[in-house]
């Protein structure tokens, strides 16, 4: 209502929800009083039909500190709203999804999401994004506006993550609850699928950078958008040439290694031996460059001068310094030396559609 001048009989209070701690895991919840993009679920939250997407809850936290956790999920109708709108290229792989995660206009945290590949599909990836508020975040109209906004794009990132990354995921769900009096760092989340990795703002200085191998992800499928395509026969030899297709490549990256070798093999899908060294990158004018021992300049990364890592504050957009410390077999030590204020996006260089990294801490 914008004044009591402009008021009707039509016009209803907003419902606000009290009580500490609530769960919104519907659209239909009438304390959701604002969508932006969004189109409203009935067992979900909604999902995002743009660019960006924001809601808006009604709540009433009487002056006390609440933690705020948002569920967003990439499932298989998320995946098919983004490639009807976007329509990328046919044979271009699916990529990973990055967002940002604002509340109250500032940023609170990133999710990036990255199906699991199977043979007959893919799993959908969820994530859980957790923050707190103030006690005068909430106070006056009590209104909680969280956004799923794009995230910065440098240009080691650019063919990594997908375009419009916020169209069709899905918020699941929207809790609220009083804050812990004790606070702990936030420890980063498993297996990301992807040769990307995310350090939650105010994360461990030092952690560890597990790689692992996994089956990259097939071409995303198109809805029939031609005469001769909607026709059952044509639908039909196009579903079974997807599934022969995501077969082939669960095949090849499955198998075992002495059949995996071979001239034939595309280079996409072929087994990628896990560098013992990670060095930066000599595009990096900050990082500090070693050379690769002799054995390594004559094996298979003889093609690359140098192997290392990325790392970009999504807050910012400016690169974070990181130290190697120590390395072991599919593992490296890394130290935060660099200043950062939000979430912390570290990439491998180069990178690979048959990797999946993981941050751990050690002493966890």
């Amino acid at each position: 209502m914008i004044g009591s001048w402009f008021a009707t009989d039509h016009d209803e209070p907003p419902h606000v929800i009290e009580n500490l701690p609530i769960e919104v895991d519907s659209g239909r919840d009438p304390g959701l009083c604002i969508v932006d993009q969004v189109v409203r679920g009935a067992a979900i939250v909604g999902r995002v039909t743009g660019d960006h997407g924001a809601v808006g809850l009604k709540v009433r936290a009487p002056g006390i500190a609440t933690r705020v956790s948002v569920v967003i999920h990439l499932d298989e109708t998320a995946a098919r709203w983004w490639s009807d709108r976007v329509r990328p290229p046919r044979f271009a792989p699916e990529l990973p999804r990055l967002v940002l995660v604002r509340a109250q206009g500032e940023l609170r945290g990133a999710a990036l999401l990255a199906r699991r590949q199977g043979l007959r599909r893919a799993a959908g990836a969820k994530v859980t994004v957790e923050f707190d508020l103030g006690a005068a975040d909430l106070d006056g109209d009590g209104l909680l506006m969280i956004e799923l906004a794009e995230p910065p794009r440098p240009e080691w990132v650019h063919d990594r993550i997908a375009a419009r990354c916020a169209l069709g995921l899905r918020i699941d769900q929207i809790s609220v609850r009083p804050q812990p009096a004790t606070t702990a760092s936030p420890v980063p989340a498993g297996p990301t699928g992807c040769d990307l990795a995310l350090l939650p703002a105010g994360g461990p200085e030092r952690f560890r950078l597990e790689t692992a191998l996994v089956t990259p992800a097939p071409p995303l499928p198109r809805s029939p958008s031609t005469r001769l395509t909607r026709r059952k026969p044509a639908r039909a030899a196009l579903k079974l040439f997807r599934a022969a297709r995501r077969a082939a490549i669960w095949f090849l990256a499955l198998r075992p290694a002495a059949l995996r070798a071979g001239p034939f093999r595309p280079a996409a899908l072929r087994p990628r031996s896990l560098p013992s060294c990670l060095l930066p990158s000599r595009s990096d004018p900050s990082a500090t460059h070693r050379q690769l021992p002799a054995a390594l300049r004559a094996g298979p990364l003889a093609s690359a001068a140098v192997v290392g890592v990325w790392a970009i504050d999504l807050l910012t957009g400016v690169p974070v310094e990181l130290e190697l410390e120590d390395r072991s077999a599919g593992a490296l030590q890394l130290r935060r030396t660099g200043l950062s204020e939000g979430p912390v996006l570290i990439g491998l260089d180069p990178g690979g559609r048959d990797l999946s990294c993981r941050i751990t801490v050690p002493d966890r």
